[in-house]
Order: C-alpha cells, then sequence, then structure tokens
C-alpha cells in the first residue's frame, strides 16, 4: 500500500487530499542555483507521483519560481495523475514596490500557473504578515484572493501560520489576520523539535484549526531532515540561534534519536516512520507535507504508511522529544519554544 491508499482528509470544501505530500521546502535554495542538482529533485517528484501522492508544497520564493517549474516539467510528464499543488506568494517583490502591491497577487498568480502548467492551484497562501505600510495593501489583497478563489483559479485561499517560537507580537497578528482574511487553509511549520504554537488560553495551533473548522496543512515534518538523522546546521541555527554550538545541539538530538531507536529499532526508514505517524495521529484533519530532496527519502516516507501508533508508544515518542526540546532550551540559556505543559498539541 502506499500513501495514497489512506483515507482522504477534508482540507476545505470539495479539496480532499491523501495526508501525506511532500514539499519543495528544503534547504537546498540557500545555496548557489550551479552547486545544486535538479536531478535529485526531479527523481524524488517522479517518484512521489508514481506512489500516489496527491498533493505537492511550493513556493514561488523557492528558487524565485524554479520550484515550481521543476514541478511543472515533472507534471506535464504524468499529465494523467492527478495531483493538486500549494504554492505561496507574499516574499517575492519583482518590479513592484511591494509584493502585495497593485495586482501584484493576481500576476504572481498568472506566473505560478505558467510556471506549474497548472490550470488552478489547490491553495494559495498568503506567506507575509507584512502588508505595507498602515496595512494598506490587506484589503485589494483580499478581494483579490477571494475573486480568484471565485473565479477557480484557487481551491482554497491560505495563510501562513506561526510557529512555536514565535513572539506573542507575531501571534496576535497571526489572529488578527484571520479574522480579517478568514482563511481556509493555514499552512505552519510544525515537528518534534518545532511544536505546533500555543495561541490564547493555552490552545494549540492544531486545536485552533480544527474548532475553526480550518483546514491545516504541516509541513517540515522531519525538520528538514534533523529528525532522521541529517546533518543540518541552518535547521539548528534557526531553533537555537547562531550563538550555540552546533556540535552541541546535534549531540542532544542525536541522543534522543538513540532512545527512540533503542525502543523501536533502528531499520531504514524507522525514524521516518515515527515522525510522521505521530504528526499524523495528533493533527487528524490536517495534511502532512514532507520535503523532497532524494528520491531514497521519499520511498522511506511512504513507506511508512499506513499504519498506527500505540497510545503508549507515541506518548513516550513526545516525551523524547519533549526532553530533547528542553535539552536546547538549556543549551540557549534562555526561553526558545512557547509551548505548554503535557504536549505539543
Amino acid at each position: 500500500m502506499t500513501g495514497s491508499d489512506l483515507r482522504l482528509r477534508t482540507l476545505s470544501s470539495g479539496l480532499n487530499l491523501a495526508p501525506l505530500g511532500i514539499s519543495t521546502g528544503t534547504t537546498r535554495w540557500d545555496f548557489p542555483p550551479q552547486l545544486v542538482d535538479d536531478g535529485h529533485m526531479l527523481r524524488g517528484l517522479r517518484r512521489a507521483i508514481e506512489l500516489g501522492v496527491s498533493f505537492v508544497d511550493t513556493a514561488d520564493a523557492h528558487g524565485e519560481g524554479h520550484a515550481e517549474r521543476l514541478i511543472g516539467k515533472v507534471l506535464r510528464e504524468y499529465r494523467h495523475h492527478a495531483v493538486h499543488v500549494i504554492s505561496k506568494v507574499g516574499r517575492l517583490r519583482g518590479s513592484a514596490p511591494h509584493p502585495y502591491a497593485g495586482p501584484r497577487v493576481r500576476h504572481q498568480l498568472e506566473q505560478t500557473l505558467e510556471n506549474l502548467y497548472q490550470e488552478d492551484l489547490a491553495v494559495y497562501v498568503l506567506d507575509s504578515y507584512d502588508f505595507g505600510p498602515g496595512d494598506r495593501y490587506l484589503g485589494p489583497v483580499i478581494a483579490q484572493m477571494r475573486a480568484m478563489r471565485d473565479a477557480g483559479q484557487i481551491q482554497a485561499i491560505g495563510l501562513r501560520g506561526p510557529t512555536s517560537i514565535a513572539s506573542h507580537q507575531q501571534i496576535r497578528r497571526f489572529l488578527w489576520l484571520v479574522k480579517e482574511i478568514q482563511p481556509d487553509v493555514v499552512w505552519a511549520q510544525v515537528n518534534g523539535l518545532l511544536p505546533a504554537a500555543v495561541l490564547d488560553e493555552g490552545e494549540s495551533l492544531s486545536e485552533f484549526t480544527a474548532r475553526k473548522g480550518v483546514g491545516l496543512v504541516v509541513a517540515s515534518p522531519l525538520a528538514h531532515g534533523v529528525l532522521v538523522g541529517q546533518s543540518n546546521r541552518r535547521e539548528l541555527d534557526t531553533l537555537c540561534g547562531h550563538g550555540v554550538c552546533p556540535e552541541a545541539a546535534a549531540a542532544v538530538i542525536e541522543g534522543g534519536l538513540r532512545e527512540l531507536a533503542g525502543r523501536f529499532g533502528s531499520g531504514r526508514g524507522t525514524l521516518a516512520r515515527l515522525v510522521l505517524q505521530a504528526r499524523l495521529q495528533q493533527s487528524p484533519h490536517a495534511v502532512v507535507a514532507v520535503g523532497v530532496a532524494e528520491e531514497h527519502l521519499v520511498d522511506e516516507c511512504f513507506d511508512s504508511l499506513p499504519g498506527s501508533l500505540a497510545e503508549a508508544d507515541l506518548l513516550h515518542i513526545e516525551d523524547v522529544f519533549a526532553r530533547i526540546r528542553l535539552g536546547l532550551q538549556e543549551l540557549t540559556g534562555g526561553y526558545v519554544f512557547r509551548e505548554r505543559v503535557g504536549g505539543a498539541g
């Protein structure tokens, strides 16, 4: 069985997706284009489609449209496979005075669809909370997004959600934007090192979206490979700050992963299976997008499904992750994560 055999999840009205998809949100875009091998991503995308993936998560800012063009190349090869695409807008300014200025959002959607060789997007995510001085562009952007949804160019309006290292000000900003924009879907990075953000009165982002009837796209479930034993200094710097020794942070994480291996085994794909099954069980209304960089990693992720973890195993995994986060906080000498006591949510 593959991920396509699992029960579909409703992300928004009329949009039903398999729970596990893939994302181009990898750290490969931090390197100069001449140092990046597109072949790895192309092979990973092809393999995911062959395994029955139902959606790909990307952004116009990933390589300034290059990721979208790679996806478009593959989707043309697999025309008879129904693959939805989630993309984002709000980071690239182009020649406009602001990423959200004037008709910029509509024009960027047209360029994104051209890159992808698609007629519509499943979800179009507003990727930035900066809508210009005094939010001057917010009203026009909302009008454009709703018009594009009404015209069938996008199926759902998305909004980036906060992470657990977001400030109180950022949390308040997100909650206010939800009221103004009324998104159909929230997109957010959530994983064992970066648990779901805590909003008002101890409610997690996962619980908030479920209560509001808003879809949730969970990105970076493997923490850009860190939770399956890969080295990623950029991710560690993001979590702990540039003043923390990356070797010390990696040692804390490796200790937790060894504990998981001691209980569940160290076979190929075991960590991916544990992490992805735990994330899918914790947010039953969400879909999860795992980064694609290598073909064999795609196999490992999809081999982990279907299946579910016993409650005791799920609690043990969360306990290990909580102790890893505590160890990382001790390294920073300060408060890093905003999370409630008793779980990641």
